[in-house]
């Protein structure tokens, strides 16, 4: 071989090594690119993933906080007249906020709504709550339909118990089927009044709202 040829090998040899070190450099480099992105982008999900966690304990503490100042700022007499005060019937649809008195009878529903009948207050089984037909009383009861709700608040502790309505009728006085206490350890609630002239009975029932755990 020529001295001209050995030359021409050598130099392709070094040109060969060369792009063989610049491809082993090329592949590091991305090597290394490519795990500093990795890197970041497992950072930044930890610090999401942080950043997730603190929120949700922030919000979780929020609605504690909220749930005790509703709590705070519900006010129930103990008494109206001569009757203990046993919580308060809301039914937002009607704008109505009535005291639960103790006793039904003549005195008690001339002052708000009562208890005619059942276990205690938010307790299993069906309370049943009388009222006057009066503007200020349980007249637009009405206007209420199946699958509205309502709620009731203890004044002991201040739960607030929601009840969901699944039956509206019309009834005789006589019939007191209403006040049934077959409730499968429910918590049920039944709302009477009178209908217009007083010579029937409107009758809503309602259980007590189902809750999904989540």
């Amino acid at each position: 071989m020529t001295v001209y040829g050995r030359a021409k090998r050598g130099k392709r040899k070094k040109i060969t090594t060369a792009y063989f070190i610049l491809g082993i450099i090329v592949c590091l480099s991305i090597y290394v690119i490519f795990s500093y992105q990795q890197t970041k982008i497992q950072d930044n999900t930890t610090q999401k993933n942080d950043s997730s966690s603190e929120q949700k304990a922030i919000l979780d503490k929020t609605i504690i906080e909220e749930k005790q100042e509703e709590k705070s700022n519900i006010v129930i007499p103990e008494k109206m007249g001569n009757y203990e005060v046993l919580g308060q019937l809301v039914i937002e649809k009607i704008d109505l906020i009535k005291n639960i008195l103790n006793i039904s009878e003549n005195a008690s529903l001339k002052l708000s709504i009562a208890k005619l009948y059942g276990p205690n207050l938010n307790e299993s089984g069906n309370f049943c709550i009388s009222g006057h037909n009066w503007n200020n009383m349980l007249k637009r009861l009405s206007e209420m339909q199946v699958g509205d709700t309502f709620y009731i608040i203890n004044k002991e502790d201040k739960m607030k118990i929601e009840y969901t309505i699944d039956d509206m009728y019309t009834c005789m006085p006589e019939d007191l089927s209403c006040l049934d206490q077959k409730h499968d350890g429910k918590r049920e609630v039944t709302l009477i009044t009178c209908n217009p002239g007083g010579l029937t009975r409107l009758i809503c029932k309602a259980h007590e709202t189902e809750r999904v755990q989540k």
